[in-house]
C-alpha cells in the first residue's frame, strides 16, 4: 500500500512539472506570429493614369501606408521640363509625411503643366523615402485637347397648336457639347398671360446637372393663365451655365375657339300669349369665342299641340364677338287653358357647346269667345221671355 501511494505522488508531481512547459509549447506559435515581418513601405492612388486639358491643373490624392512609425521623405522623378509639381497637406506645401505604422498618411500631389503643353502622354514617378526603405509610383498623363464649355437646345416640334385653355407641351433636348461638368440654370420669356415649367423625369425643374457629353429630354409646358385670342405666341427657353448658355424659339399658335351665348335682347325668359294666337319673341345668338361659330342650329322643344317656328332656323356663320337675332313664333293649342307653360331653345354650332334657355309662357284665353258666350245666353233668355210672354196668354 505505502509503494502505491509514494507511485500517485510521483504522478502528481510530474504532471505539475510538465504543465508550464506544455504551455509555453502552445504560447510558442502566437510568439511566432508576431514576430511576422511588419508591412513594407507603400505609397499608391486609386488613379495612377488620368487624361486632362490642356492649361489644366490636377491634383492626385496619394496614400502612404508603412509598418513602423517613421518620417517619409517625398520627391518626383521624371517631371516633364517647365512642369511644377508639390505635394500638399493641411493646406500647405509639404516634403514628408509621418505614418504611425496604424494607419494610411494622406497627402495631394498637385501638377500644373505650363501654357505651351502640348497633348500627348507624360509619364513621372512619385518616390517615398522613409528611414529603412522606398517605395515608387509611376503616374501617367495623358494631355488632351478638351471641347470649350458649350450647351445646345434643340426640339423636333418648335411649334404647337392648341386652343385657348390648351396645355402647350414642347419636348426638348439639352445637351451639353463639352468635356467638363455643368449645372445648367433654365428660364423661358413668354407673354405674361403664359405660365411656363419645365420637367425631368416627372418632376418639375429649374435647373439640371449634366455631366460632360451627357444630354437629357426636357418638357416644357405653356399654360395660359385666360382665355386669349386666337394668335401665334412665342416663347423663349434659355439654358445658363457659369460658362456657356443656349437659347430655343418655341411658338405656341392658339386656334380660336367659339363660344355660344344665347338669350333675349333685354334677358328677361317669360312672356305671355293667347290660346290659338301666334305671339312673336326675340331671341338673341352670340359669340363671345375667339373663332366664327359655324352651322348653328336653333331648335325648339314646346308643349304639346302648340305650333313653333323660328326665323332664322339654321344660320352659317356667327363671327366672333358678334351676334344675330332669331325670331321665335310661338302658337299655343286653342284648347290650351290658362296657366305657365315651359318652351325650351337651344342653339347648336360646330366646335361650341351647345346652348339651352327655358322660357316661362303665360297663357290666356281670348276675351271674344267670352263676349260671345255672354251674347248667345242673352239670346237664349230673350228668346225664351219672348215665348213664354206669347204663350202665356192663351
Amino acid at each position: 500500500m505505502r509503494t502505491g501511494r509514494v507511485f500517485v505522488v510521483f504522478l502528481i508531481i510530474a504532471a505539475l512539472l510538465l504543465t508550464p512547459t506544455a504551455m509555453l509549447a502552445q504560447d510558442e506559435p502566437a510568439a511566432a506570429e508576431n514576430s511576422a515581418p511588419p508591412q513594407p513601405l507603400t505609397i499608391f492612388t486609386t488613379f495612377p493614369a488620368q487624361v486632362i486639358g490642356l492649361d489644366a491643373t490636377v491634383s492626385i490624392p496619394l496614400k502612404v501606408r508603412a509598418g513602423t512609425p517613421q518620417t517619409v521623405q517625398l520627391s518626383v522623378e521624371d517631371v516633364p521640363a517647365d512642369w511644377q509639381v508639390s505635394f500638399r497637406g493641411g493646406n500647405r506645401t509639404v516634403s514628408a509625411v509621418f505614418v504611425d505604422g496604424a494607419t494610411d498618411a494622406s497627402v495631394d500631389l498637385r501638377i500644373d503643366p505650363p501654357a505651351t503643353t502640348t497633348g500627348g502622354v507624360y509619364r513621372m514617378t512619385v518616390v517615398a523615402t522613409g528611414e529603412t526603405e522606398s517605395a515608387r509610383l509611376p503616374l501617367t498623363l495623358t494631355v488632351e485637347e478638351k471641347a470649350p464649355p458649350s450647351i445646345t437646345l434643340d426640339t423636333d416640334l418648335p411649334t404647337v397648336r392648341g386652343k385657348p385653355n390648351t396645355t402647350f407641351r414642347f419636348n426638348v433636348t439639352l445637351k451639353n457639347e463639352g468635356a467638363d461638368d455643368l449645372n445648367v440654370n433654365l428660364t423661358a420669356d413668354a407673354p405674361p398671360v403664359f405660365l411656363v415649367s419645365f420637367t425631368l423625369n416627372s418632376q418639375e425643374v429649374t435647373s439640371v446637372p449634366l455631366a460632360g457629353g451627357e444630354s437629357k429630354r426636357l418638357t416644357v409646358e405653356a399654360r395660359a393663365f385666360n382665355t386669349i385670342p386666337a394668335g401665334a405666341y412665342p416663347i423663349t427657353i434659355d439654358a445658363q451655365s457659369s460658362d456657356a448658355a443656349a437659347s430655343l424659339a418655341l411658338t405656341a399658335e392658339v386656334v380660336g375657339q367659339p363660344e355660344l351665348t344665347f338669350s333675349t335682347p333685354d334677358g328677361r325668359l317669360s312672356g305671355e300669349a293667347n290660346a290659338g294666337a301666334s305671339t312673336s319673341y326675340t331671341l338673341v345668338v352670340g359669340n363671345r369665342g375667339t373663332a366664327p361659330a359655324r352651322n348653328v342650329v336653333v331648335s325648339a322643344s314646346a308643349p304639346t299641340g302648340w305650333n313653333v317656328t323660328l326665323e332664322p332656323s339654321e344660320i352659317p356663320e356667327v363671327a366672333a364677338g358678334q351676334s344675330v337675332n332669331v325670331t321665335a313664333n310661338l302658337q299655343p293649342n286653342e284648347k290650351a287653358i290658362n296657366g305657365d307653360y315651359v318652351v325650351s331653345f337651344t342653339a347648336r354650332a360646330d366646335d361650341a357647346s351647345a346652348k339651352t334657355i327655358d322660357m316661362r309662357i303665360t297663357v290666356t284665353t281670348s276675351t271674344l269667345w267670352g263676349i260671345v258666350g255672354v251674347g248667345l245666353i242673352a239670346v237664349a233668355v230673350g228668346a225664351v221671355a219672348l215665348a213664354v210672354g206669347r204663350f202665356g196668354r192663351r
